[in-house]
């Protein structure tokens, strides 16, 4: 099935694609993409999923470059799905939704060369080269269309949103050219103390974590043989390099999984493995079970306040209130008997909202009251009198007055009495939350589904979500290339096009070593590039020994770099 053009993807979203610029992407990086898609077309061919080197080819995708964005959405069309560019973190409810519409929304960034084996970042080498192969099998299409509607309907906390905050903040700065140690250490320390700070654990915060043991950090198979399939493998050349050892426990795949929480800067401590991904859509399932969007009742409006974010509480009439539950009174035999709404709100039916109720007119707090079953069958002049008169009678012993100025009518029983004059009783004492000018009146007795986010999102992102920074539609991606790289960003042209061209002589790359030697002595992966081109010429360059000890040397000093250097030498031979 063919997606909609982009220009038909709800507004809200929309806001969040920019445009892949190709020009800000240095020699350097796409030197980065290359050395990555070398290493795992060989590593991976024996150790991940068997459709993962057919999927890169299948969705789209060069090896010797960077992809177009364009290129992929073209692709990813035969298989259903569409691809759009967007800049680094997206909130999570937005990457969700993007997903429930099968639209893989792809970071234009690249990481940098220093954090080539690993990046807590989003960029192109992890949704590019992580996620979208494995959109060429159908069961991992499956699990991950229908984990989008599940965690689209998921409560997310005001702690999740907390935590997005840290995290953005963390990578953004780890990917700066431009951040120094410090800055570094204190993004640090405040994702750690934000994450230390969360004790209450959400739906949304209990999905992502079944993401990130399965399409992030997942494996597949055996116990024995597991391969890997999850993108965060699938895009660190280090850490995936390591999973498969004795060292990472693996256990079985199971939906208790959600159980374990994860560090997003530090390598998995341990791993799950998935018989099968029909096994993930089937835990998938058994979770959503739980969640408030299928339950309803006292434990979804508890799961509502307690997020202190948006929700949306589904009254048995279909009518949808949008907002910050604030309160809820529950009777002593578990019978709800009102709701109470703070904030930017919204009343609609179907997930579209209604003129007849505009949100500009609703009361800063608005009480919601539930009434016994036989109210909703009284005419509407019994109600037009009463509520003039004697007053309505709700749950909990309240009494509703007022005169009514409106019916509107949002389908099926859903019903919406406007009042003016309006207010509300209990014993003599007035109830707070009703506006007298204007009150929405709504007879429902019982709550049908409680879910994360507004019922008419377009409407509601629009207008209230927009106010925020990360809202706004985001610009451009990032170059990596900072000044004192330009000279370096020559050099690593200098020898693609040496490559590209196919010539037989050396002098050009030895002017390229000797500017290399001179200028950017800790640069190892040009290094790697020059051997590549002169392994197995007949004549050997007088320099290339002089490389292989400077790749030593460098190695040496630095863990990371020595094992990155290794593997592409073992490419070499």
């Amino acid at each position: 099935m063919n997606r909609p053009p982009i220009e038909e993807i709800p507004e809200h979203l929309r806001a969040y694609i920019t445009e892949q610029n190709p020009a800000l992407y240095s020699s350097i990086d796409h030197a980065v993409w290359r050395y990555v898609m070398r290493l795992s077309q060989a590593f991976f061919s024996k150790y991940a999923h068997p459709i993962y080197n057919k999927g890169i080819e299948i969705t789209g995708m060069n090896r010797e470059r960077i992809p177009l964005v364009s290129e992929m959405d073209r692709s990813l069309r035969k298989l259903g799905w569409r691809a759009v560019a967007v800049k680094g973190f997206i909130p999570p409810a937005i990457f969700l939704e993007f997903l429930s519409i099968r639209v893989l929304p792809i970071a234009c960034d690249i990481r940098k060369l220093e954090h080539l084996g690993y990046t807590p970042a989003p960029d192109i080498i992890h949704e590019a080269a992580g996620h979208a192969p494995m959109l060429a099998d159908s069961g991992y299409r499956r699990y991950l269309e229908a984990y989008g509607e599940v965690a689209r309907n998921a409560i997310i906390s005001k702690s999740d949103l907390d935590l997005y905050a840290a995290i953005f903040a963390l990578s953004s700065i780890k990917e700066s050219p431009h951040a120094g140690p410090t800055e570094v250490e204190e993004a640090q320390r405040y994702f750690d103390g934000v994450a230390a700070g969360i004790t209450d654990v959400s739906e949304a915060a209990y999905l992502t974590r079944m993401a990130w043991w399965t399409t992030e950090y997942g494996l597949i198979g055996s116990m024995e043989t597991p391969l890997i399939f999850g993108a965060g493998l699938l895009s660190s050349v280090r850490e995936s390099f390591h999973c498969l050892s004795d060292r990472v426990p693996k256990l079985p795949f199971s939906v208790k999984c959600i159980e374990t929480a994860f560090d997003i800067t530090r390598p998995q401590p341990q791993l799950f493995v998935a018989e099968s991904f029909d096994q993930l859509t089937e835990s998938l399932e058994e979770f959503s079970k739980t969640m408030a969007y299928r339950m309803g009742g006292v434990e979804g409006l508890r799961r509502g306040r307690d997020a202190m974010n948006t929700v949306t509480v589904v009254m048995d009439t279909g009518v949808q209130f949008s907002g910050l539950l604030t309160d809820y009174v529950v009777s002593g035999d578990g019978v709800i008997e009102s709701l109470k709404f703070r904030g930017e709100k919204q009343i609609s039916s179907n997930d579209k909202t209604t003129d007849g109720v505009p949100h500009y007119k609703l009361s800063e707090e608005l009480y919601v009251p539930l009434f016994e079953r036989g109210v909703l069958s009284t005419s509407f002049e019994g109600l037009r009198s009463r509520l003039h008169t004697t007053g309505l009678m709700g749950r909990g012993g309240v009494r509703i007055f007022g005169n009514v100025v409106q019916e509107v009518s949002l389908g099926g029983r859903g019903k919406v009495l406007v009042l003016e004059n309006a207010r509300a009783e209990k014993d003599g004492v007035k109830v707070t939350g009703v506006d007298p000018a204007y009150f929405p009146l709504v007879l429902s007795s019982d709550v049908r589904a409680v879910f994360g986010g507004a019922a008419d999102r377009v409407e509601f992102f629009v207008r209230a979500e927009k106010k925020s920074e990360r809202s706004k539609k985001t610009g451009e991606h990032q170059t990596n290339l900072s000044p004192d790289q330009l000279m370096l960003a020559e050099l690593y042209q200098k020898v693609r096009d040496f490559r590209d061209s196919g010539k037989a002589v050396g002098y050009e790359l030895t002017e390229v070593y000797n500017a290399l030697r001179r200028r950017y002595p800790r640069d190892w992966l040009l290094r790697l590039e020059l051997l590549e081109i002169v392994t197995g010429w007949q004549t050997q360059p007088e320099w290339m020994d002089a490389v292989r000890v400077e790749l030593k040397e460098i190695g040496n000093q630095n863990k990371d770099h020595g094992e990155m250097i290794e593997r592409g030498l073992g490419l070499l031979r």
